[in-house]
């Protein structure tokens, strides 16, 4: 008979028995095959119920330490010989080398804000009426492209902001632009030559690599990236920031932009990304047209963040795709969910509504 002490037990006394008997399994005190105790001794000669001997039983048969035999009672199931973990009681501590962030005296690097500019007062207020008016909207799964009402929301932002003009149905919405670049390489492939302008955004480099794609460059001049660096490159995708290059801030001009263009249409099968990571912010005049609004082949795929206009801690980032793509999406990537929350969403939309 399996005899336990069961004074000065933390927690339910039926998971104290589950555990009792589980290391003794584990550590060999009771073979394989070996008969347990019938619920009703058991509970008789600890003195406790046989509800709890019951409880303490089904979980070990769930876990696979026990098996039952109809009439005939409670066995100890064959295990493969595996060493038992033992559990420290207090705080455990590994040899984990997390990278330090390089500490600078002066940060211009465009990736934190004071938190005395963020609107926190509406967005707080904002936030309960998300939580009181939408509980509801909040429980459901959201689809690939996010919510409705943000896409709408951020579909008449590129109307009336950047002259676009965009079916919400083609807004992708994303918890940051790297998960929109990993969606864009499942969507159209790895094997395709991604290109980045040189010098360029080195971030985009590790992405790329960390798919397995081989990042090449595309030289450029004073007036951007340039088709001639592009044919170099073998480049079927052409990832370039042609309204506020970064590093060199260049803002490409009217006639280079028709000229990325219409090397985009020489091919099948060639894109351009057009990442507008910082459009809210212009020092003169107003902003430029997007290579988005000028592409008339559905050759541009539009991204954009709210980290810079909002805070880099808000990961919600969006993209647009052209008709054909985002139907391709929505037939090859339908079983994925929206990557930001329900919550978050619809907080956002409300903010944008609002026009804050």
């Amino acid at each position: 008979m399996l005899t336990y002490d069961f004074e000065n037990i933390d927690g339910p006394i039926y998971e104290h028995i589950y555990k009792c008997i589980k290391n003794d399994i584990l550590s060999g005190n009771i073979l394989p095959g070996t008969r347990l105790p019938s619920k009703r001794s058991f509970a008789n000669n600890h003195g406790i119920s046989t509800i709890t001997i019951q409880n303490a039983y089904d979980q070990l048969i769930s876990e696979g330490y026990v098996y039952t035999l109809q009439k005939k009672g409670y066995y100890v199931s064959e295990l493969q010989k595996m060493t038992n973990r033992m559990v420290p009681s207090g705080r455990i501590t590994y040899d984990i080398v997390i990278p330090e962030k390089e500490i600078c005296e002066i940060d211009i690097s465009g990736n934190s804000i004071s938190s005395d500019t963020f609107p926190f007062s509406v967005w707080t207020k904002i936030s309960r009426e998300v939580m009181a008016g939408k509980k509801e909207e909040l429980m459901r799964v959201a689809p690939i492209c996010g919510v409705q009402e943000l896409r709408e929301a951020i579909s008449d932002h590129l109307r009336s902001f950047r002259g676009m003009i965009v079916d919400p149905n083609q807004i992708i919405v994303g918890a940051g632009t790297e998960y929109l670049y990993g969606l864009l390489t499942e969507l159209l492939g790895n094997e395709k030559n991604y290109v980045i302008e040189s010098p360029g955004y080195k971030k985009l480099v590790q992405i790329y690599k960390q798919r397995g794609i081989d990042c090449r460059f595309a030289s450029m001049d004073k007036e951007g990236v340039t088709v001639e660096g592009l044919e170099h490159s073998g480049a079927d995708v052409a990832h370039i920031c042609p309204n506020h290059h970064f590093p060199t801030g260049i803002t490409m001009p009217a006639n280079r932009r028709y000229e990325i263009l219409s090397w985009a249409n020489k091919k099948d099968g060639r894109y351009i990304i057009e990442d507008d990571y910082d459009s809210e912010f212009r020092t003169v005049g107003k902003p430029i047209p997007t290579l988005f609004s000028i592409d008339a082949c559905e050759k541009v795929i539009y991204m954009n963040t709210f980290s810079k206009s909002l805070s880099p801690t808000i990961r919600i980032s969006y993209m647009v795709l052209p008709v054909h793509l985002v139907n391709l999406l929505f037939r090859t990537l339908y079983f994925y969910s929206c990557t930001v929350s329900n919550f978050e969403q619809y907080t956002l939309a409300e903010f944008i509504r609002q026009g804050i």
